[in-house]
């Protein structure tokens, strides 16, 4: 028996034991938690129970801390997350900016530029196989068009790419390509007059007008087309202006007109209003040696106001000169 007592105690010497271990610890974080107490070295001076009472305290207090701080951040989560839903629009309404899905009837791009570089066989089976898609018409108009050009079969083109995409008739080449073919052949011809008076809408009246006061030999029937009421109908108001003022048979006629031509006139309105205020230098009085008068100089005065106003809105003629002072 006292060897084996004294083996425990030999034992508890030379190595510390778990209490005098684990309080050093407890005291070591107690002194940082409350560094700045003067109460410190009371609690360093604090039997061995009281600070591992202490210890357990502080580390209580450090897990309900963590908690409440987890618990915050995960509340925040949810009052995020609340928000945004009412931020959300209701389920099944329309968005606030609208993606317009791509069509179900659109050719793949890839397909559509090997195609394209097949050339009209390819197109032509391509568009047998999405025959409502305009990118495929299009890209035939265009390739019909090249030289030397089938009109007939641009036209084709060009009259399904207009029902399937209206907005088409402000695409520049789409107009480019019936202007070119109402040169062509009378068959060609009749059929892009048909499309500027239809489905070409305001462009075509545009297009109609260009070939009624030019020198084209379908400067006839252009006129006739553009005098159509449905055609004037779909016309811009700038153009209505000049079709009119240049139909008007006398000064007097084209004096009512000005305030519109004011108003919504364009560069149209004054190639027909300048050279009504212009004077020839010779061809009036003896022997045509005087000069002459402007054809509407007793409305000059209001024709060039009209002119200033129409060119302040839209811009000068390119090239254009000054109007010239009547006499």
């Amino acid at each position: 028996m006292p060897a084996q007592a004294s083996g425990t105690g030999a034992s508890r010497a030379s190595s510390p034991d778990r209490p005098s271990t684990l309080p050093a610890k407890g005291s070591a974080l107690a002194t940082s938690v409350s560094a700045a107490s003067p109460r410190a070295s009371m609690l360093a001076r604090a039997p061995v129970a009281a600070r591992w009472l202490v210890a357990g305290t502080a580390a209580a207090v450090a897990l309900v801390v963590a908690a409440a701080l987890v618990r915050d951040d995960a509340s925040l989560d949810r009052i995020e997350a609340a928000a945004g839903a009412e931020r959300a629009p209701p389920e099944g309404s329309a968005p606030r900016r609208p993606v317009i899905p791509r069509p179900s009837n659109a050719v793949p791009a890839d397909e559509l530029a090997a195609a394209n570089a097949g050339g009209v066989l390819a197109l032509e089976a391509l568009a047998a196989r999405y025959p409502k898609d305009p990118a495929i018409f299009r890209a035939l108009m265009l390739r019909h068009a090249l030289p030397p050009p089938y009109h007939a079969a641009a036209l084709a083109a060009a009259k399904r790419l207009l029902e399937l995409d209206p907005g088409a008739a402000a695409d520049d080449d789409v107009k480019r390509v019936v202007a070119s073919a109402a040169g062509g052949p009378p068959e060609a011809a009749s059929s892009a007059l048909d499309l500027m008076a239809g489905p070409l809408g305001s462009h075509g009246a545009d297009l109609l007008y260009d070939l009624a006061v030019g020198s084209s030999a379908l400067k006839e029937r252009a006129a006739k087309r553009l005098a159509e009421a449905a055609v004037l109908e779909r016309a811009t108001p700038a153009l209505r202006v000049a079709h009119e003022l240049r139909g008007a048979a006398s000064c007097k006629a084209r004096q009512p007109l000005l305030a519109r031509a004011k108003a919504d006139g364009d560069r149209r309105a004054i190639d027909v209003l300048a050279p009504l205020v212009v004077g020839k230098s010779k061809g009036c009085g003896f022997l045509g040696m005087s000069r002459c008068a402007a054809p509407c100089a007793s409305i000059s005065g209001e024709i060039k106001a009209t002119i200033q106003a129409i060119e302040e809105r839209v811009g000068p003629s390119p090239g254009a000169a000054p109007a010239p002072e009547g006499r």
